[in-house]
């Protein structure tokens, strides 16, 4: 008895290891199978990773919609081009130009709301309500000087003031502008200054100027002249020397007691700078008058103006909008039920927005470059610098995201087929 249990056991303890034998033989077969397909893999490697790349270039790629918002952005983006070089371009100034045209319209129709009445008669450092909502000019684009001559002459056209002028005759003749244009000499003309500047000149009458005296070389110094005006707000004139502090001062104080007068002044000084954006002249650097001399700056502004920074910036921005706006609609369109994951659908949004600016850039280029050719050199003026910016900056920043995304497909999918679906090995009991 005890001899046929020993047999029994014996027989399990066979048919155990047999089992487990062919666990081992299976689990080393498997592996042997394994380590072949990782072989032909790495061999294949290649081939497997051109068709990898042609595969992420065909599910990347612009079809269907993808090629209608791209001809829309290009669309938008040349519209933007033409429209603010249009908006942009130089005219001269007076009532030919249709900015300046324009915004005076609109500067009456804003300014004569806030007519609130208030004193009429004007004294100096004081500007009525009524001079500056209804007249288009600013004192610091006055030029004449106020002598005997010229008072004599406004007396025999019966011309009136609300004061006595004949003590602001300056005792000397007045060399505010030492033979540059009035805009680099007067502060009222910085597109930055003159928002306090100007609009104090403009609320009391005054002009303010940039001038560096011989003994001071290289140290500006602000000289503030009153303008007198006619009755009816005409024929201003430059008149003796004031002060740059008791202007300010008074501007000040009339903002405290009638906050409506820096209110108007401040549209007004606005807007002026506005008309004269593009102009022939131009409109300077802000702080360009208080480092270099006035023809210093009017040769510098016939380079580079105010204007053309604006330009430049305004058309960048829209640029980015326009972009913006794309890839946001474009982004919206995914539908996770298509055969392409978000990534690679975001890929095709960078590529769209990136072709459109290519394509609207190079256009620019080339129509400026031929027109030049051709003998027109203001075209360069043409030229969408803000564009160009902000498409260098796509073709860096996209190419570079339309890398890593390719890079994370091509790879990732190389490394899934090196991993291959995994072993399922059995597990080996020796017990």
């Amino acid at each position: 008895m005890m001899m046929v249990l020993i047999l029994e056991e014996l027989r399990e303890k066979r048919k155990k290891l047999k089992r487990s034998t062919d666990v081992a033989l299976h689990n080393m077969h498997s592996i042997a199978d394994e380590s072949i397909r990782v072989a032909e893999v790495a061999h294949n490697s290649h081939q497997i990773l051109e068709d990898l790349d042609a595969e992420f270039e065909s599910q990347s790629g612009l079809k269907g919609n993808d090629i209608k918002f791209l001809f829309a952005a290009v669309g938008l983006q040349l519209a933007r081009i033409v429209i603010v070089n249009e908006l942009t371009k130089t005219e001269a100034a007076g009532s030919q130009n249709r900015n300046e045209t324009k915004l005076h319209e609109f500067q009456e129709k804003l300014l004569k709301r806030f007519n609130t009445g208030g004193p009429v008669h004007e004294r100096p450092y004081y500007a009525s309500m009524e001079h500056i909502i209804t007249k288009a000019g600013v004192p610091y684009d006055a030029t004449a000087g106020l002598t005997d001559g010229a008072l004599a002459g406004l007396l025999k056209k019966c011309r009136t003031w609300d004061f006595d002028i004949s003590n602001m005759i300056p005792d000397e003749k007045l060399f505010l502008f030492k033979g540059a244009n009035h805009r680099f000499a007067t502060l009222g003309h910085d597109p930055i200054l003159g928002l306090i500047f100007g609009t104090g000149n403009i609320m009391t009458n005054t002009i303010t100027c940039v001038k560096t005296p011989a003994f001071l070389s290289g140290i500006p110094v602000l000289t503030t002249n009153h303008v007198v005006y006619t009755s009816d707000f005409k024929d201003p004139r430059i008149a003796t020397y004031g002060s740059t502090a008791v202007m300010l001062q008074q501007a000040a104080e009339r903002t405290k007691d009638q906050p409506g007068a820096f209110i108007v002044s401040l549209i007004k000084q606005l807007i002026h700078i506005g008309t004269d954006f593009y102009t022939p002249c131009g409109i300077q650097i802000p702080g360009a008058n208080l480092i270099l001399s006035n023809t210093q700056v009017e040769k510098l502004t016939g380079y580079i103006s105010s204007g053309d920074i604006f330009k430049v910036g305004t058309s960048a921005k829209l640029a980015d909008l326009i972009n913006l706006l794309i890839s946001t609609l474009h982004m919206l369109m995914y539908d996770p039920s298509m055969n392409v994951s978000r990534n690679l659908y975001s890929a095709r949004t960078r590529k769209i927005v990136l072709y459109s600016n290519m394509i609207a850039t190079g256009s620019n280029v080339i129509w400026v470059g031929s027109n030049m050719y051709a003998g027109n050199e203001d075209a360069i003026r043409q030229l969408d610098i803000g564009g160009l910016i902000v498409t260098v900056q796509r073709l860096i920043n996209d190419t570079e995201y339309i890398r890593r995304i390719k890079e994370e497909f091509v790879f990732g999918g190389f490394n899934k087929k090196i991993q291959g679906s995994g072993l399922e090995l059995e597990d080996i009991s020796w017990d």
